[in-house]
């Protein structure tokens, strides 16, 4: 499933940088405040379900992506999304997997991922340090991070951060 579902990740996030790779900060951010929740850049789209039990989980994982959305500059646990959406880490992980094809911590792992990518791509590389960009989003072991953006994005997160020097 992971390896059907690669390609199609990084086909997507390439036309999303297509897209936003030419915009300066601040019309990156007001491109990104005027979209709808439903269509910010995500690393991933829900798969629609039916019945009433769908519309439950499309609720739910609505919750969580809006608070994914409120702290995207800090690490957040799963503990504190499954208390604030109200439901147990047991129903997120099954939720997540239904919908997304993967559990939360996987999500989340990635999605923080593309919030790095998306912060290199409008850093300036003579202030900014990859590894202070990692950390900003949680990620302590820049090296890890490295090797996992890598396998994501096919490039390292110094190439991108490089490509926005004049």
């Amino acid at each position: 499933m992971q390896s059907v579902c690669l390609p199609v990740l990084r086909s997507t996030v390439q036309r999303l940088q297509q897209h936003f790779y030419n915009l300066s900060r601040v019309e990156w951010q007001v491109e990104m405040d005027k979209a709808p929740v439903t269509s910010r850049p995500s690393p991933f789209r829900a798969k629609p379900q039916g019945g009433w039990q769908g519309a439950k989980h499309q609720a739910t994982v609505a919750r969580v992506v809006t608070l994914l959305q409120a702290h995207e500059e800090r690490p957040i646990r799963l503990s504190e999304l499954c208390r604030n959406a109200g439901i147990s880490e047991r129903t997120l992980r099954s939720i997540f997997k239904e919908v997304f094809g993967m559990g939360p911590n996987r999500y989340l792992h990635v999605r923080r991922l593309h919030l790095v990518r998306a912060a290199l791509s409008i850093a300036n590389a003579n202030i900014e340090s990859v590894s202070d960009i990692a950390l900003r989003f949680g990620f302590s072991d820049s090296g890890r991070m490295a090797s996992d953006y890598h396998a994501l994005f096919g490039e390292y997160p110094s190439q991108t951060l490089m490509r926005m020097l004049p």
